[in-house]
Parts: C-alpha cells; sequence; structure tokens
C-alpha cells in the first residue's frame, strides 16, 4: 500500500481588484493549505506564484451539479471549535472571522489540488486541478463552518448582477434555446 500526499490550496481574493488580464495576484487577501501545520506554511513556484501559504484546518468538498450543467456548487468546510490552554472547547474566532469577512465582502477563492513530491509536503509534483469560485454563503453550527461556493455566472437562478447584453457578446437569440459549440 502507498501513500500519496495531496494538498489543497486556497487562495481568497477580491474579485472588483482583479484587472482585465484576470491575473489574481495583487486582489489575494489570504492563502492558505490544509496539510503542513508548521508556522513556515508551505511556499512552491507552482501554485500562488511562490508565495506563502499558512495552515488553515478545511475540507474543500469539489463541485457538484445537476445533468443540465446548472446550479454548480461547492464548499469549504471550517472547523468550529477550539481547545483553550485550560481544556474547555469554544468556537472558533480565528476561522469564523475570516468565513464571515469573506462573505461579506463578496470575495472569490481559487482552489488549487495538488499532488506533492513526497509526505514531508516540500513541494508541489503536479496541480491536479483549479477552480475559481464565488463565495455565496456561509453557515455554521456548533462543530462546522460551512462556506458555500457557486459558479460566478448561474444563470438560471443565481443573481450576480450579470447579465449577458449584447454590447458583451454580441447578437443575442430571441429564443430561449441557447446552444455552445
Amino acid at each position: 500500500m502507498s501513500a500519496i500526499a495531496l494538498v489543497t490550496f486556497i487562495e481568497i481574493y477580491d474579485p472588483e481588484l482583479v484587472p482585465a488580464s484576470g491575473d489574481i495576484t495583487n486582489a489575494v487577501q489570504y492563502r492558505f493549505q490544509n496539510s503542513e501545520p508548521s508556522i513556515s506554511g508551505i511556499s512552491d513556484a507552482k501554485v500562488g506564484d511562490g508565495a506563502k501559504f499558512n495552515f488553515l484546518s478545511f475540507i474543500y468538498q469539489g463541485a457538484t451539479r445537476s445533468n443540465d450543467g446548472n446550479n454548480l456548487e461547492s464548499a469549504l468546510v471550517l472547523a468550529n471549535e477550539s481547545t483553550n490552554r485550560e481544556g474547555s472547547v469554544g468556537a472558533n474566532k480565528l476561522s469564523m472571522s475570516y468565513a464571515a469577512e469573506a462573505v461579506n465582502k463578496g470575495y472569490s477563492v481559487k482552489v488549487s489540488v495538488c499532488k506533492m513530491t513526497d509526505l514531508t509536503f516540500s513541494a508541489v509534483e503536479t496541480v491536479l486541478a483549479f477552480d475559481i469560485w464565488k463565495i455565496a454563503s456561509m453557515g455554521y453550527d456548533n462543530a462546522t463552518i460551512e462556506l458555500l461556493l457557486t459558479s460566478s455566472i448561474d444563470a438560471v437562478g443565481g443573481n450576480t448582477g450579470r447579465f449577458l447584453t449584447s454590447s458583451l457578446v454580441g447578437h443575442i437569440p430571441v429564443t430561449g434555446r441557447i446552444v455552445t459549440r
């Protein structure tokens, strides 16, 4: 049996600060990874242009969608319990504050799932997948905080403030059927 080291990197950024080129580097507010709890974190040129990713305990629940392609969503689940030095358990104020800020300020998140070179989590071998999401809402209970992630443009049910107009896409069909090729 062999073990494969996987790490999920997240870059939380303000989409209003992203230039027309689409480069999120200067818009990133926070960078986290979920495997290396040391103070040094993880830095790798293949993810985040070599910036440092600090540790945050979270689980990324990959994308789910309906058969017709709408309702694309995912989730980041963070722990909502922390043990104080005297042994009592209370709310994790750090995770809660990051989550609340992300929702209130309308941040987006880039999620990169990577295979590491070895079990020391020292370097990224391969970026297996990356997704870009809009942080839509937050829910929590005694044990967890869940950030609901949705696609940036939901043509069916979400109100993202973005619409298809002829100035953006050219001539728009007058029927309700749009086919992509």
